[in-house]
């Protein structure tokens, strides 16, 4: 928008004129000075002064007075700002699954760990849930061939596990069960395998090898003539049953001492009171001596009592209230006959036999697993372990366990 330049005013009188004048000097004198810094003529200003006349300035208002500070307010609870859907929240937790990489590592471990085994083995999918889990676990069929040993049933495991339990059967079960049974194991019974829990399946504690696919229950032995060999039944006494048998027979024969000591005591007292002279015999001992009469009391003598009507000889030494005679106390009955002992059931010489080689098989099987695996218990550890042989591949920094 262009505007068009001012032109003075015409003014019918000379005051007119006069005032108009005066405005324009004040209006200019007010732009110059608002314009002009401390030394210097601002151009501008001068050569253009405005013809409009300033407004009045406005009266300032007193200041307020200053006095104590007036307490703050306490925050009001509203607004509320709550944050729109979707935002805000924590990202989604990663999926609970072993990953690519991590399962193709772990099924080309597999190929170079079972090649050139005799074994029968079927892949399972990855098994993961938490820390229980392994990226390529097997299930395992049968181990070596001529004869091929069976699992009854298959376990899942990992192939670390497969490969250990192949050198086991191979060099040392095999060798072992031709040397004291006669026949080679054509099938082995397992217990258990993979189980997602921590060890001896309490609710505190580390994770089991058994929540890792890397263990196995073995709790006997199938032979190709079909006899089965079990841990249970055939390991034999353990030390800790050996211990627990000979503290039982040192009580009893301490509480069987103590007994005889006290009949000894008691027949050792009679025979001091038989031994003694006449007169220095208790109130009431001669008439001991003497048979009571029918339907009489003898007072003041222990163990008497008066006979029942018809009573004969066949009585004598027992009085009618079941008390023994005193010539009687504290000893055994001359008239009794040593009970006969009821002799212990004895086993056929050839199933001790076979026992015995049955024992001798799974103890030199334990032994030799505790080189093989990373942990070997067995009916020695704990009652727990009683009734099979737990072998696993844990990593260990030091040496294997084995008990």
């Amino acid at each position: 928008m262009k505007v068009a330049p001012s032109r003075p005013p015409r003014f019918h009188n000379a005051a007119s004129g006069a005032v108009w004048v005066f405005a324009a000097m004040a209006s200019t004198s007010a732009c110059f000075a608002q314009t002009a810094e401390p030394g210097q003529l601002s151009r501008r200003s001068y050569a253009q002064p405005s013809l409009t006349a300033s407004a009045p300035e406005q009266p300032s208002l007193p200041a307020t007075p200053v006095g104590p500070a007036a307490p703050a307010k306490p925050a009001s609870e509203w607004p509320k700002f709550v944050p729109a859907a979707g935002k805000d929240e924590p990202p989604p937790a990663p999926p609970d699954v072993f990953t690519a990489e991590e399962i193709a590592a772990a099924k080309a471990r597999c190929t170079v760990l079972l090649k050139g085994l005799d074994v029968v083995v079927t892949e399972e999918p990855a098994i993961k849930s938490g820390a229980c889990g392994a990226p390529a676990p097997v299930q395992l069929i049968s181990i070596g061939k001529n004869p091929q040993v069976t699992l009854l049933p298959p376990a899942s495991m990992t192939c670390e596990m497969v490969a250990a339990l192949h050198k086991w059967m191979a060099d040392d079960i095999q060798p072992l069960a031709k040397k004291h049974l006669g026949v080679p194991v054509a099938g082995l019974q397992t217990m258990s395998s993979y189980s997602c829990r921590n060890a001896y399946g309490r609710k505190r504690g580390h994770l089991s090898e058994h929540g890792k696919a890397n263990a196995v229950d073995i709790g006997g032995f199938v032979m190709a003539n079909t006899q089965q060999t079990s841990v249970l039944a055939d390991w034999g006494p353990t030390a800790i049953e050996i211990r627990a048998q000979i503290a039982a027979a040192e009580a009893a024969a301490k509480l069987a001492a103590e007994k005889a000591a006290a009949l000894k005591a008691a027949a050792d007292k009679v025979a001091a009171t038989k031994s003694k002279p006449a007169g220095a015999a208790l109130p009431g001992a001669a008439a001991a001596t003497e048979p009571p009469a029918a339907g009489t009391l003898i007072e003041g003598v222990p163990g008497l009592a008066n006979r029942l009507p018809g009573a004969g000889p066949a009585n004598e030494g027992r009085s009618g209230y079941g008390l023994i005679r005193p010539s009687l106390l504290g000893g055994p009955k001359t008239t009794d006959k040593a009970a006969p002992v009821a002799a212990a059931p004895s086993m056929p010489p050839h199933d001790v036999a076979s026992q015995s080689r049955k024992a001798r098989f799974l103890r030199e099987a334990h032994t030799a697993a505790c080189k093989i695996f990373g942990t070997t218990l067995g009916p020695e550890t704990n009652l727990a372990h009683k009734n099979h042989f737990h072998l696993d591949m844990a990593e260990r920094t030091r040496s294997k366990y084995c008990e």
